[in-house]
């Protein structure tokens, strides 16, 4: 059945090639966790990845909303620490330099900052400073210094989206109107939206807009440069995935039936890798029907992708690579 999946795959990628290169790829290897569970659970999403290649992902329950553990998982599927998240607004979390994370919530109108330590013990509260544009928080990222950049949608306009950059004690260093921000087709553009730590020291803030903008912001509040993706070959519109690794930027689609073709689902996902300083196009990607869909580490030289799937007793980390060698 896998093989006939593959197979179907590996069609659907040749006809697109008229469109643009995309290659396949399978899964290499499978690594089981050590989280256990009964029943299966859902990812909530973003998840994220730290330079020594650990994800951080949130299980939820069905029926019980944003509710969940958070794990922080090692290279090689050890569960290592657990954070008790539950006081957070949704799935917004970032993760820390030394393993652990931050959580933000509400207190009235002042967002806090939650750290909790790599042990997964709450450290401290970080209250941050009001910008002159109040705005409710959905994306957050931090930088190497201890900064935190936070993301979001205005109170007031809610289809219009707002920036902040703070220091790692919470004062308001500056607030950034990106461009486009305030011309957003609707808010699911914002709610979409990903920030991540780039392992050059910016923080890569993503908006699924149609085409999906990144920008690279500094821990100054200055936008290094903005790429626009073009979805690989119209087939997708941009998913929560985003990484940048050694000048590597990846952004996930996901793949919509956007083609006339004889297959009968055009689920899946798709990767476009490109330079994280020019946006020049570098490779895509389609994952193989079957493998987990949830991005949780990039490795380049030769492009890895580590994904991670669920099933009935617990989670696994897929090893996807080029079906080409």
């Amino acid at each position: 059945m896998k093989r006939s999946l593959a197979l179907i795959t590996l069609f659907f990628v040749s006809s697109l090639s008229v469109f643009g290169q995309i290659k396949l790829l399978v899964v290499a290897d499978t690594m089981p966790t050590t989280i256990k569970f009964e029943g299966y659970r859902n990812f909530a999403l973003p998840s994220f990845c730290d330079e020594s290649g650990r994800s951080y992902v949130k299980l939820l329950q069905p029926g019980k909303g944003m509710a969940g553990p958070l794990f922080r998982i090692s290279d090689k599927g050890v569960a290592e620490a657990e954070f008790d998240v539950s006081g957070a607004l949704g799935n917004t979390f970032a993760v820390w330099p030394d393993g652990g994370i931050a959580a933000a919530h509400l207190q009235g109108k002042t967002k806090v900052i939650d750290r909790f330590d790599p042990n997964g013990e709450h450290a401290e509260e970080i209250w941050l400073e009001q910008p002159p544009v109040p705005f409710f928080p959905m994306q957050i990222a931090i930088f190497p210094s201890g900064g935190i950049l936070l993301a979001g949608a205005q109170y007031q306009r809610g289809d219009e989206a707002s920036t902040a950059v703070y220091s790692p004690e919470g004062q308001l260093i500056k607030q950034i109107a990106l461009e486009g921000d305030a011309a957003l087709s609707d808010r699911s553009s914002i709610s979409r939206s990903v920030a991540i730590t780039g392992d050059d020291g910016n923080v890569y803030l993503l908006r699924a807009t149609s085409p999906p903008v990144v920008y690279a912001i500094s821990s100054k509040g200055e936008v290094r440069h903005k790429i626009v993706v073009q979805s690989p070959a119209r087939v997708g519109s941009p998913d929560f995935g985003i990484r940048v690794i050694k000048n590597r930027l990846v952004v996930q689609f996901h793949r919509e039936c956007t083609f006339e073709t004889k297959i009968g689902s055009c689920k899946g996902t798709v990767f476009s890798i490109l330079d994280a300083t020019t946006g020049k196009l570098l490779d895509n990607y389609a994952l193989e029907d079957g493998a987990g869909s949830v991005l949780a580490c990039y490795a380049p030289d030769p492009d890895r992708f580590f994904m991670l799937n669920d099933g009935p007793h617990g989670t696994a980390i897929e090893i996807v690579e080029s079906a080409a060698k």
